[in-house]
């Protein structure tokens, strides 16, 4: 399943980052023949939570925006590191300025609110707004934010958010979101494939 576009996916990765959130992301690009260059902040090897050492392709100061149509960010262990990193945030809003595709999951969309990036647009993500008032975000920023137990509690039934170009969603809808990711670059595969079954 050959993709025609030429354009890359961008995946930035950071300490304690969840391999298996975009796991099936990434195998559905490999399905379609779609390059990925995986990005971190520097060219060390970066450690996921799992305890994979990934040793990136470029770092963050190295990249040409115009050669990507899409950014995937997985959540992490621990982002509270890359939410205080200017450098970190500064690439992210490379994509968001020039409205290209972003996938954000689990805690990753808290970098979206970071970069100031969501504005008023609903998202999804692995955390409950309580813990992010204790961090400085507003009421105002979280408004149409649906968190980690209001997932439990009252579940999206599609098991992710899109608001116009950025798609969100919690780690254990990590397949639904590879597929709807997928499906935002037009790349058409069953749900199936990923035992997703067609309603």
């Amino acid at each position: 399943m050959e993709n025609g576009n030429t354009k890359k996916t961008a995946v930035l990765i950071y300490d304690q980052f969840c391999n298996f959130e975009i796991s099936v992301a990434l195998e559905i690009l490999a399905i379609a023949e779609k390059q990925i260059t995986v990005f971190a902040k520097s060219l060390a090897n970066v450690r996921s939570e799992e305890g994979l050492n990934v040793c990136p392709d470029r770092c963050i100061s190295d990249i040409d925006v115009s050669e990507y149509d899409s950014l995937l960010l997985p959540g992490a262990a621990d982002i509270r590191e890359v939410i205080e990193d200017e450098e970190m945030l500064s690439f992210i809003k490379l994509f968001a300025n020039n409205q290209i595709i972003i996938g954000a999951i689990s805690i990753a969309p808290i970098l979206l609110l970071k970069c100031g990036i969501m504005g008023e647009l609903p998202f999804m993500a692995g955390i409950d707004r309580e813990e992010l008032f204790e961090e400085g975000f507003t009421e105002k920023e979280l408004s149409q934010m649906q968190g980690w137990t209001d997932n439990i509690n009252k579940p999206i039934k599609d098991g992710y958010i899109i608001s116009g170009n950025i798609i969100t969603s919690v780690s254990y809808e990590f397949v639904r979101f590879g597929l709807a990711f997928a499906g935002l670059l037009g790349i058409d595969i069953s749900p199936e494939t990923f035992g997703v079954k067609m309603q």
